[in-house]
């Protein structure tokens, strides 16, 4: 269905392997919340993910594209501010910079659709001995027409 209806699918690129590692520990002593640890690795890997996007890519070859994990969740789907500082909880995203308020699972996923993570954007310098803060706006810049979709940087 995925290759039928898109020409284009991105994935966010996980370490999957990493991510379902056992907890540290030895039979004497063992890890902090092994049983849990075991049901969360347990749960990711009957998701199948990399299965998906394996047989995504063999149905639309060339169509599936992978976007690098960092910052997909502190990035700013609206204006592309990342700031850990944003992610106020698991599920609740309130950008620093622009005021954008979203649950973090979407804009996330609207960063992996729009092709958004890995490498952050510079910041904002004031000149020589620091950075602006992030609500202050230049008053010599001409007005900008408001966003419409995804902003691609």
């Amino acid at each position: 269905m995925l290759a039928r209806t898109y020409d284009l699918v991105r994935f966010e690129k996980l370490n999957i392997k990493n991510m379902t590692r056992s907890v540290k520990g030895t039979i004497e002593q063992p890890g902090k919340n092994v049983r849990q640890k075991a049901g969360l690795n347990r749960a990711i890997l009957a998701q199948g993910w990399g299965l998906l996007r394996q047989r995504t890519e063999h149905k639309a070859p060339g169509g599936v594209e992978d976007v690098p994990a960092p910052y997909t969740s502190l990035r700013c789907s609206a204006c592309g501010w990342i700031d850990k500082n944003s992610r106020k909880s698991q599920a609740e995203f309130c950008c620093s910079s622009c005021g954008f308020i979203c649950n973090a699972d979407t804009n996330a996923a609207t960063n992996v659709a729009a092709g958004q993570g890995g490498i952050p954007r510079p910041r904002r310098s004031a000149g020589v001995g620091g950075t602006t803060p992030p609500q202050q706006r230049s008053s010599v810049r001409e007005p900008q027409p408001p966003w419409v979709g995804i902003p691609l940087f």
